[in-house]
């Protein structure tokens, strides 16, 4: 099966399982508070399945697995039968926890899988230090190649991922303790992060590049459009010299064609018994502002088990190991967000749909333990983008929400009314993006709300499916 086939798959499966247990979420609070569901759908579009239940909800399943939504009775819609069961009826509190249930599942998920994944095992590479670039930020700071960060801000950092994510976490400070170990001497080293520009990679912004081990220069994968492959080159060709010059090691083929965009490239290689000589042109790639070439040619790694470390727990230490991640996630999370509103990280760094499916595919290649650990952090976007104070997230029916609580006045939605208290005392809001439906028999106890909840999104999606209320979220 090919990579592309993997990673569409694997996406479909994830976003499939996101979108479902978000909208459980929903769906269950609001039966065990007694509000009559009326239709679950999972996807937009044409429907590929339904189902109704003695209750009489109807179940979907639509074409395209991008979101979904949970339809409950409501009197905007009109007069309905067993008002006293409809959406609107329900104390703000009731409304809150419905409400608030889709992110929390979220979250609950996202333990679920980092509870599993822990219990399988999860291998990460042993943090040390390949090589400093000259007069960067880890240069000042006294890093040197072959040492082992072994904690930063006080945390112990076991693998890389530990690392990159408490240097996230402190990005644009100054003085950031690190602690590095090199041949049994440990040395105190400051990080002063309020220099790094805001890159991608965050690591090759301070000037560290991860040890990595001597790789045999053969190609394990051509990606599609490369130069190299329309050359032809194949998978299984070992690369023996490129303009004449000698290759040891797949580093120093990736280091020639980085520093070759657009320029011609000699390449001898040899395929089984045969020697083949081929010339290609490395496409240019724009990395941070700076030019590099791009071969589109893949090797496969294999790391020492000395290099390699593997983070497994038993049943409860699992269970909280797990809670630990979601609750460091959620944190982590909150922050980006923050920064990317003070302007401190760019719209660069968010990741779109084909991103997000290329992560799914490689984590679900590399093992199901990998694909857990993406899940869990998918969930997490999603619970936390819910919870943003936007008006056609959940965030921002609970923002409604809490105004009603302290005012006691419901927050009623309307297009083209501007905010202003109503004369039975509600506050009605101008609404740009999602459309409220209009109400001929609204009570002083039924507040307006929209005829059924938003369709969740899930991050780096650009639009959701066509209807009342489209989500909108930034392009990578």
């Amino acid at each position: 099966m090919s990579h592309f086939l993997i990673a569409v798959l694997a996406f479909i499966l994830a976003m499939g399982l996101l979108v479902t247990f978000h909208e459980f979420g929903h769906f269950w609070v609001a039966r065990k508070l007694g509000v009559k569901v009326l239709k679950f759908s999972i996807g937009f579009g044409r429907p590929l399945w339904r189902w109704q239940d003695r209750l009489q909800t109807e179940y979907v399943i639509a074409a395209w697995p991008l979101g979904g939504y949970v339809k409950m009775l409501d009197e905007s819609e009109g007069p309905v039968p067993f008002a006293q069961q409809a959406f609107n009826r329900q104390s703000v509190y009731k409304r809150f926890a419905i409400v608030s249930a889709g992110p929390l599942f979220n979250f609950i998920f996202a333990i679920l899988a980092y509870w599993l994944m822990f219990m399988i095992g999860v291998v990460g590479w042993v943090p040390r230090i390949g090589q400093v670039a000259p007069d960067s930020i880890a240069a000042r700071a006294g890093l040197e190649a072959g040492q082992e960060i072994i904690s930063v801000d006080h945390v112990k950092t076991p693998t890389w991922g530990h690392v990159t994510r408490k240097l996230v976490t402190h990005f644009n400070e100054e003085a950031v303790v690190l602690r590095v170990q090199k041949q049994d001497e440990t040395h105190i080293r400051y990080l002063d992060l309020g220099q790094s520009q805001r890159s991608q990679d965050l690591l090759a912004s301070i000037g560290i590049s991860p040890y990595l081990p001597p790789i045999l220069p053969q190609v394990f994968e051509v990606m599609k459009e490369s130069t190299a492959g329309d050359a032809g080159v194949l998978a299984g060709d070992l690369i023996v010299a490129v303009n004449g010059q000698p290759i040891v090691k797949w580093q120093d083929f990736a280091e020639i064609v980085a520093n070759h965009p657009q320029k011609p490239l000699d390449l001898i290689l040899k395929r089984g018994t045969q020697t083949k000589a081929l010339s290609f042109v490395p496409k240019a790639i724009n990395v941070d502002g700076k030019y590099k070439g791009f071969a589109g040619l893949v090797a496969k790694p294999s790391m020492p088990k000395a290099l390699l470390r593997t983070e497994r727990f038993g049943f409860f230490q699992a269970l909280g190991a797990a809670f630990h991640k979601t609750v460091e996630y959620t944190l982590l999370s909150f922050k980006m967000i923050g920064k990317l509103f003070t302007g401190e990280l760019g719209l660069d760094t968010l990741g779109g749909p084909i991103l997000i499916a290329q992560g799914a595919g490689a984590s679900i290649t590399v093992g199901g333990a990998y694909y857990l650990g993406f899940l869990g952090l998918m969930s997490i976007s999603l619970g936390v983008l819910n919870l943003l104070p936007i008006p056609i997230l959940d965030g921002g029916h609970l923002l409604y929400y809490v105004i009603e609580m302290i005012t006691g006045k419901a927050v009623i939605i309307q297009k083209g009314k501007k905010a202003q208290p109503n004369k039975k005392g509600r506050i009605w809001l101008k609404k740009g993006i999602c459309k409220a439906k209009k109400t001929n028999n609204a009570t002083a106890n039924a507040p307006l709300t929209p005829p059924q909840k938003p369709a969740c999104v899930l991050p780096g999606l650009i639009k959701g499916a066509k209807g009342d209320c489209p989500h909108f979220l930034p392009q990578k």
